[in-house]
């Protein structure tokens, strides 16, 4: 089922990011990973000492190929770090300091482009 709010959406793609923290393969949803911004991020991100079900794994597919679904590609790498750092690849805050972004109006930029991934998606 899909997400229908903007808070949904973001919690499924902090998932989508641990799980495939904790699957760890090279194959499946990693290699998406690839096309972030920052994909050694990955590694810092929570390990739990777990195994992922087939539906975990099935719904990180899934929220990877939200993505391109975001046409602004700098919107798109600012909600890909927030999402790694949620998911505990790092401080949001560092990551902001870096490019010279402001985090509160990131943040809110985020929950625009969130707005409108979560209508996309509704629309799918």
């Amino acid at each position: 089922m899909l997400p229908d709010t903007p808070e949904e959406v973001l919690a499924r793609l902090i998932e989508a990011v641990e799980v495939i923290a904790v699957i760890g393969k090279g194959d499946g949803p990693r290699t998406a990973l690839s096309t972030w911004p920052d994909p050694e991020m990955v590694r810092k991100v929570r390990r739990r000492s777990r195994t992922c079900s087939p539906l975990e794994i099935s719904r990180a597919e899934e929220a990877m190929t939200w993505w391109p679904l975001i046409d602004d590609p700098d919107a798109r790498r600012a909600l890909q770090y927030e999402v790694m750092c949620k998911a505990g690849g790092g401080a949001f805050a560092k990551i902001c300091r870096n490019f010279g972004w402001k985090r509160d109006t990131t943040i809110k930029r985020n929950r625009v482009v969130l707005e409108k991934l979560s209508k996309k998606l509704i629309l799918v």
